[in-house]
């Protein structure tokens, strides 16, 4: 827990505070927490052109709004999202003071949790209710062993409510209950998961209106044939990447094997929708990776709880943690190290913060008027004025005329492909010529005006 919270949390803390991350994810969740209440429970996002629950259905967003009372909206779901991944460890805590869990596989399943690439990676792309669904799979994996199942249900609403993609697993997991024998509750559990799916997928966008569709990531390529469809899915990249999350299990596994012992296999049918939707999507980095080894070591659970682990588990599972991290923990280093230099997008240099708060003051005084803002821009004026438009994000479909502009100069801040840093001084370039704009902001860092700002596509 310390070393998670001094090389993962502290890190990602302090690259938030120096406005690293963009408008993809953090903006947006930033700009749906500040929003929300009882008056407006679907607020519209301008940084995302949609209202939150017509993107992504995701109400456990509501456990996070009352921090957004005491706290900045950013900082509230930056909170949020690492004390639901802290948390995730209370069940295993819980089965180890009861006598229920040896030290060792409550260290070992710990680590895995807090420390595997996905989680790390989940982490260090906040802020996603993805990610805070390893809390409702660990409680959820607990209940279903323990045969707990009025908190088995209360665990799978809360994972059902970090995003509609869940609700598959609520199927795979009856079936897992009837092949036990739970099969009163097995039907429960299918209900219950149906009238999700139904509630979701065909009632929210009578309730509230069209809903994104994100099935195209899941076809994408099939226009082509299916072989280049599946080469796609499995070009050296994917399978990589594949290897690198499941490789930190390989001891555990291999132990499981020579000791002949059985991990819960019916358990280890809710894989399967988040493999297929991970495998079809290419979605294997950022968020998309945390639940995936939460819901394979509670299939693993009754293993741990079985035998307590030799410590060469321990010792490889650890070695293998730190190497398949390799990257991200010499990126977290060197910002609590070298913030001068790292980020390169978003140092720690003189006068840069200074001149960004400045803007973001001047921006929120400024409660009238569209402004264009850069993408790592939105978090921080996300619970501060209206109208709200990031660069390289959806705009209005009408044209849209800004009054205000205010972003970091290239080659820092956050710029989305196919934008570029030429284009964008190109752009700056222009609308500093304009002979109607009052320029407010020009050092060597930030650029803010007000006027009449139509060239941006």
């Amino acid at each position: 827990m310390c070393a998670w919270g001094l090389l993962v949390v502290a890190p990602t803390w302090l690259q938030a505070a120096r406005a690293c991350f963009a408008n993809y994810d953090t903006g947006i969740y930033s700009q749906a927490i500040g929003r929300m209440s009882l008056a407006n429970p679907n607020p519209w996002l301008t940084g995302r052109q949609a209202a939150i629950f017509n993107d992504h259905f995701d109400p456990i967003l509501w456990l996070a709004q009352p921090l957004a009372e005491v706290l900045p909206a950013m900082w509230a779901g930056l909170v949020t999202e690492s004390l639901f991944v802290l948390l995730a460890l209370a069940p295993l805590l819980w089965l180890h003071a009861r006598g229920l869990l040896s030290r060792a596989s409550t260290v070992l399943t710990a680590s895995l949790l807090l420390l595997s690439v996905g989680a790390v990676d989940a982490l260090k792309y906040p802020i996603h209710p993805t990610t805070w669904s390893v809390l409702p799979w660990v409680l959820a994996g607990v209940a279903f062993h323990l045969r707990r199942n009025g908190l088995l249900l209360v665990a799978l609403v809360l994972l059902f409510a970090c995003k509609e993609e869940f609700v598959f697993v609520g199927f795979m997991l009856a079936a897992a209950l009837w092949l036990r024998g739970d099969r009163r509750f097995a039907v429960g559990v299918a209900g219950v998961s149906a009238v999700w799916l139904v509630g979701v997928y065909g009632l929210r966008p009578w309730l509230m209106g069209p809903t994104f569709d994100h099935s195209e990531r899941l076809t994408r390529g099939l226009e082509e044939g299916w072989r280049p469809y599946l080469w796609l899915r499995v070009e050296p990249a994917q399978l990589s990447r594949v290897g690198s999350l499941l490789v930190a299990l390989a001891p555990l596994l291999i132990w499981t094997w020579r000791e002949r012992l059985r991990p819960d296999w019916g358990w280890l049918l809710v894989l399967l929708p988040l493999m297929g939707i991970r495998f079809l999507g290419m979605a294997w980095r950022f968020h998309y990776s945390a639940p995936l080894m939460a819901a394979a070591l509670m299939g693993l659970l009754p293993v741990l709880r079985a035998r307590r682990p030799p410590a060469w588990v321990l010792v490889s599972t650890l070695a293998l943690l730190i190497t398949t991290n390799e990257n991200n923990l010499r990126s977290c280093w060197r910002t609590l190290m070298t913030p001068q230099v790292y980020p390169v997008r978003c140092p720690e240099v003189p006068g840069r913060m200074e001149s960004i708060a400045r803007g973001v003051d001047l921006l929120t005084k400024a409660q009238s008027g569209p402004a264009l803002v850069g993408g790592n821009f939105v978090a921080l004026l996300a619970d501060r004025r209206d109208e709200l438009y990031a660069v390289g994000s959806p705009q209005p479909p009408e044209r849209q005329v800004y009054e205000w502009v205010l972003m970091e100069k290239p080659p820092r801040g956050e710029i989305y492909f196919p934008l570029t840093h030429e284009f964008m001084d190109g752009l700056i370039n222009l609308w500093r010529q304009d002979a109607a704009t009052q320029i407010i902001i020009d050092d060597p860092h930030v650029f803010m005006a007000k006027g009449r700002f139509t060239k941006f596509p």
